[in-house]
C-alpha cells in the first residue's frame, strides 16, 4: 500500500499542497486531476523521493521512505530526458546497469517488443516513441510503485490508448499506479481513484465508480392532464415514488433515462464551486 499522509509543500509564498491525504492498493490505479498549478507534479516529485515535503508523510507498504525504496519505484517525469546521441537498447542498457537488472539484454528486447519500439538513434524517434521509451526505462527493474507524470500528454490519441491500456496491465501485475492527466477521457479509462485537486488541496478523493454514481441522475419524461413534461431524480428509490405518483394522479410514464456524467462535466461542476 502507498500511504500519502497530510502532505504540505510551499515554495516562498506559494502553497504547493496542503494537507494532501490518500492511499493506494497493490492493483489499484489513481489519478491524480486538477488544472496547471494544482500541486499534481509536486505530490508525484514528492512520492518518487525526489523533494521533500514541509510537513506529513509518505509510506510504503507500511514504512516511510528511505533509499531501498528507490529500486520499487519507476517515476515518469512529465518532459522526457533522453540521449539523442544513444541508439534505444543502448539507452536502456545503460539504465539497466544503473539498476543492476538480471539478464538486461533478454529484458530489453521483451520492453522493445511490447512497446513497439524500434531500435534505432534516440533523436530519431517520434514524440510518441519517446515517450514509450521513457516509458521502458521505467519498467527496467521491474518496480512495485509507478509514478507517472501525464504520461500521454500531447501524444496522438492511438499511442496515448496504448500507453493508457499498458497501465491497466501493469495494475493488473500487482503493481501501484499513480498518475496525472489533463485528458479526461484516460483517466475515465483506466482509473480506480481519483484525486481533484484545487490549490494544493483535494476536493475529492475516492473511487472513480463512487463520483460518478453520486452525480449520475434519472430523467424521467411523462405526460399529465394533457401536458408532456419532464424531472430528473439523483436517487433510484425517488424514481419509483415519482413514478407511482404519477400514475396515481392518471399521467403516463413515456420514458426513464439514467444519465451518466462525464468526468470531464463532473470535474469542471468541483473545481468551479
Amino acid at each position: 500500500m502507498l500511504e500519502v499522509v497530510e502532505l504540505s509543500k510551499s515554495y516562498g509564498d506559494f502553497v504547493a499542497l496542503e494537507g494532501l491525504s490518500f492511499t493506494v492498493e497493490r492493483g489499484e490505479v489513481l489519478g491524480l486531476i486538477g488544472e496547471n498549478g494544482a500541486g499534481k507534479s509536486t505530490t508525484l516529485r514528492i512520492i518518487a523521493g525526489l523533494i521533500e515535503p514541509d510537513s506529513g508523510e509518505v509510506r510504503y507498504f507500511g514504512n516511510p521512505f528511505e533509499d531501498s525504496i528507490k529500486k520499487r519505484i519507476g517515476y515518469l517525469p512529465e518532459i522526457d530526458a533522453l540521449y539523442d546521441n544513444m541508439a534505444v537498447s543502448e539507452y536502456l542498457k545503460f539504465f539497466a546497469d544503473i539498476y543492476g537488472v538480471e539478464d538486461a539484454k533478454a529484458k530489453i528486447k521483451e520492453l522493445l517488443d511490447k512497446l513497439n519500439l524500434p531500435d534505432k538513434f534516440v533523436g530519431e524517434l517520434s514524440k510518441g516513441m519517446r515517450r514509450k521509451l521513457s516509458i521502458a526505462r521505467t519498467l527496467l527493474h521491474d518496480p512495485d510503485i509507478l509514478i507517472y507524470d501525464e504520461p500521454t500528454g500531447g501524444l496522438d490519441p492511438s499511442t496515448s490508448l496504448r500507453i493508457a491500456e499498458l497501465l491497466r496491465e501493469l495494475a493488473a501485475r500487482g503493481k501501484i499506479v499513480v498518475f496525472s492527466a489533463h485528458n479526461m477521457y484516460y483517466v475515465e479509462k483506466i482509473a480506480d481513484k481519483v484525486v481533484v485537486m484545487k490549490a494544493g488541496k483535494a476536493l475529492y478523493y475516492g473511487s472513480l465508480e463512487r463520483l460518478i454514481g453520486e452525480n449520475t441522475t434519472y430523467r424521467i419524461e411523462y405526460t399529465l392532464n394533457g401536458r408532456k413534461e419532464s424531472m430528473s431524480v439523483s436517487e433510484i428509490d425517488e424514481v419509483m415514488e415519482i413514478v407511482d405518483k404519477i400514475k396515481s394522479s392518471g399521467g403516463r410514464i413515456l420514458e426513464i433515462e439514467k444519465e451518466v456524467p462525464r468526468l470531464e462535466n463532473i470535474y469542471f461542476s468541483l473545481i468551479s464551486r
